[in-house]
Parts: structure tokens; sequence; C-alpha cells
């Protein structure tokens, strides 16, 4: 099973993108991501964001949340077909709770590589993808949180 099937077989769709600043609430636990930089002065290069959801089992093959990166990446195209820069994409994820420290960490760990193949998959440059964890939230916790930095 190739890479992009086995992200399309682990993530759903719950909830649609939606562009916004990340708050100090997704402070990284495992990896802090770049310090918060000056926006970009071009419209196009406003900071790109879009939440995934992991489900335990996807019935199809289809990469049901392929639209979503597509526009995300769209999004990053634009600002450098404009003059501007990707400076950083975090992956933010967090693990699903009750779990040990150590499983926690592998399962996050799994989140972000299954969401970096879809994002190199898709062009994204991989020097400039990090990943960071977020606390654990029962309610929609099974999510990655994916921001571009760009200018």
């Amino acid at each position: 099973m190739s890479l992009s099937r086995a992200f399309a077989v682990s993530l759903i769709l719950a909830l649609g993108a939606c562009t916004h600043m990340m708050g100090s609430d997704h402070a990284s636990a495992a990896a802090a991501p770049a310090a918060a930089s000056a926006p970009s002065p071009r419209a196009e290069c406003a900071t790109a964001h879009v939440t995934l959801y992991f489900a335990e089992q996807v019935a199809s093959d289809e990469p049901v949340v392929t639209p979503l990166l597509n526009d995300f990446m769209g999004r990053i195209h634009a600002c450098e077909a404009a003059g501007g820069q990707l400076r950083a994409i975090t992956i933010a994820t967090s693990a699903d709770p009750g779990q040990s420290s150590a499983d926690a960490r592998a399962q996050i760990m799994r989140r972000q590589e299954r969401v970096r193949a879809a994002l190199v998959n898709l062009g994204a440059p991989t020097a400039k993808i990090s990943g960071a964890a977020t606390p654990a939230d029962s309610v929609m916790g099974r999510r990655a949180e994916i921001t571009a930095d760009l200018y």
C-alpha cells in the first residue's frame, strides 16, 4: 500500500479547512515551531491553515482529505507565484487519551509522518516541515493542525 493510500486510509474529513492564526494553546510539547514572525505584506501570503481529523477506520481507499491538502498547497503556490516564500510548515498533533507516554509519542509520530508524506507527495519541501505536539483533547482531539508560515 503506498504512503498516499495509507494516508487516505488513516485520515477522514470531519470538519472543513479553516484559515486562522494558531493560538498560544497550540504550544509545542515535543518540538517548538519557529518563532512567530512578521506577517507578509502580500495578501496572497497570509498564514495558511488546515485541520485534518483522524479516524480509527475508513471504509474507503479514496483520498478523502486530498481536496483540503490540495487547497492548502494551492495557497502556498499562490504565495510563491506572487513573489513570496514558504518559511515553514508545522504539523501539530496529539495522542489519544489513556496511553502510556511511550505509546502517545509513537502515535504522535505516526500521525505526523502520515501527514508529512501526503504533503511531500503534493510538492511540499521536506526540509520546511516540522512536527509539534499539542495537549490531548478528548473532544475532537484526533486531529492534525497544519500551518504554513508564508512571507
